[in-house]
């Protein structure tokens, strides 16, 4: 099965500042990514600011900012159906730092909890979850002004908001 992905980063020119050359774990939606919205599904790119989203944890919320940036990053590939049923509801890519909300035997696995928030990189199998390596990936941090779990392609997904307050916890 041939993934669909970005592209690999190499050969070719590039001008200088068109791509993050850091390769350093950065979470994100992958563009293309189909967000559930009040008025439909939405690719991610489409959304902006006051666009209220579907949410687990507060239902329909607007996004208060989103930050784009393209990165040479790990990407995870996931086949539809493998993080449980119509989990995600198509063949996704994520960043390897993206945090997904996972209610089955991994959570147990993970943290001894029924429900966990682990890095996409964490539940990478070698089968149905598959490491394809550093691409060059556009990103898209949804902020919803608290942490928030987004659903992207059928997955349950960390909000941007989740990201820097773990990273502030973090440095603490």
């Amino acid at each position: 099965m041939k993934p669909k992905t970005a592209g690999r980063v190499g050969g070719g020119y590039r001008p200088a500042g068109h791509m993050a050359q850091a390769t350093s774990p950065f979470a994100g939606l992958v563009a293309g990514a189909s967000i559930p919205t009040l008025n439909g599904n939405c690719a991610v790119e489409d959304l902006c600011p006051g666009t209220h989203v579907i949410t687990r944890n507060a239902g329909a919320i607007p996004i208060e900012r989103i930050e784009t940036r393209s990165v040479v990053t790990q990407a995870v590939y996931v086949i539809a159906g493998s993080l449980g049923h119509d989990r995600p509801d198509r063949d996704s890519l994520l960043s390897g730092a993206q945090r997904v909300l996972v209610r089955d035997w991994r959570a147990k696995a993970f943290l001894g909890q029924t429900q966990a928030l682990v890095p996409a990189q964490a539940l990478i199998d070698g089968e149905f979850i598959e490491d394809v390596g550093q691409r060059a990936l556009t990103l898209f941090r949804i902020f919803c002004g608290a942490p928030r779990i987004l659903y992207a392609d059928g997955m349950e997904l960390a909000s941007a908001d989740d990201i820097a307050l773990s990273r502030t916890q973090d440095a603490a």
